[in-house]
């Protein structure tokens, strides 16, 4: 027999141990019990209080006896009661579960309280508390958890690490070990990408600790922001009726159509925030709703004002409108990730798993082709609707 079998006490040992304690218990609860009985007792034989009456003026005086009977009872009532109440406090913690023994002296303060403040009445609720308690579904064990450090991403061995091209770039940027001309190349390199994509990398650079990195970044940020401003400065005198009188409608509303084009793409670019991300919002969609009363079965501005409507957060608009385009011909497969956009955002589960099951993840972004991935996955797992309780 091993160490361990010798050292565990075998079966009817731990039960003649338990019911030991059990009795113990039960001795020492009945005797606190017995004792605040006592209390009880000792309490009734004291004289009757006569202050109210003597404050009053029913009486003329308290009788001082009566009064000095009154504080002896008190006086060997208190601590009778203060050992009841540790009596039984021990008695309880002793035949206490195991899960809530623990902090010891808590638990006792806890008992012995409650029993000082409320004779056998605390004894009642003690008992009712474990009862219910006992009722009650038991937490399942929770698995341990441990902490566990956050990787970091290594941009030192770059050369020898083969990386999509705007991977690459944000990389080299991003690598405080890489020299500063190297760096600058890699900067340069970034006017050639889609100003989308490169735009938040860009911004990021403005925080950069070298003048000539965050000075070449604004420069390349301002440049695609005053292109699209240039466009816009010749297009708005167009709507001017002093200066353009013989304008038609159908020139009106392609001027519009391309103003809200230049200033959504303004916010599709990354390259305005705050108020001015918020004045280019509505200036999209004022151009926008300007051109769609004079033409509205343009789907592309009805999608144009259901993203702008989901930016602001107005899900019945958006839903309309997104819906307005489909119904003008604008493809729904393309649709549909603006259309779950806003049933995620009116927290409908079940429509966003509808909506993006409908999507082919093979003709879509890898973001997008992630995001399927997991809504289509959760969709299979899913129990079917008519087996849920």
């Amino acid at each position: 027999m091993s160490a361990v079998d010798e050292r565990r006490p075998p079966a009817p040992a731990a039960m003649e141990r338990t019911r030991r304690n059990a009795l113990v218990a039960g001795l020492a609860a009945l005797s606190g019990c017995a004792l605040q009985l006592g209390v009880f007792a000792i309490a009734a034989h004291g004289a009757p209080d006569g202050s109210a009456q003597a404050l009053s003026g029913a009486i003329d005086e308290t009788p001082l006896a009566a009064g000095q009977l009154n504080t002896h009872t008190l006086l060997i009532c208190l601590p009778l009661q203060a050992v009841a109440a540790l009596l039984i406090s021990l008695g309880i913690a002793r035949v206490m579960p195991a899960r809530y023994r623990l902090p010891r002296a808590g638990l006792l303060s806890a008992l012995w309280f409650l029993n000082f403040a409320v004779p056998f009445g605390g004894v009642v609720c003690t008992i009712g508390a474990l009862a219910v308690a006992a009722m009650l579904p038991r937490a399942a064990d929770r698995p341990p958890v441990t902490h566990v450090e956050e990787p970091e991403f290594a941009a030192n061995p770059i050369g020898n690490v083969s990386y999509g091209r705007g991977a690459r770039l944000k990389a080299e940027l991003q690598n405080a070990d890489a020299g500063t001309g190297f760096r600058m190349t890699a900067l340069l390199a970034m006017q050639s990408m889609p100003a989308r994509t490169a735009s938040p990398v860009l911004q990021g650079m403005l925080a950069d600790p070298l003048d000539d990195i965050r000075l070449l970044a604004y420069g390349i940020l301002d440049n695609h922001e005053k292109v699209l401003t240039q466009q816009i400065l010749v297009e708005r005198p167009k709507l001017d009726e002093t200066l353009y009188p013989n304008v038609g409608e159908d020139k009106r509303r392609q001027v519009n159509k391309t103003l809200a084009e230049l200033y959504s793409e303004l916010i599709y670019q990354h390259l305005v925030t705050g108020d001015v991300y918020r004045n280019a919002a509505d200036q999209a969609d004022g151009f926008a709703s300007a051109a769609l009363a004079l033409d509205p079965s343009d789907a592309s501005l009805w999608r144009l004002r259901g993203r702008l409507a989901l930016d602001r957060s107005d899900l019945d608009a958006a839903d309309t409108m997104l819906q307005r385009a489909i119904d003008c011909g604008f493809p729904r497969d393309r649709m549909l990730p603006y259309l779950a956009e806003g049933a995620y955002l009116r927290r409908d589960f079940v429509r966003v798993r509808g909506l993006l099951g409908e999507m082919d993840n093979r003709a879509t972004t890898p973001t997008l082709h992630a995001v399927l991935d997991f809504w289509q996955q959760r969709e299979r797992t899913a129990p079917p609707r008519d087996a849920r309780p």
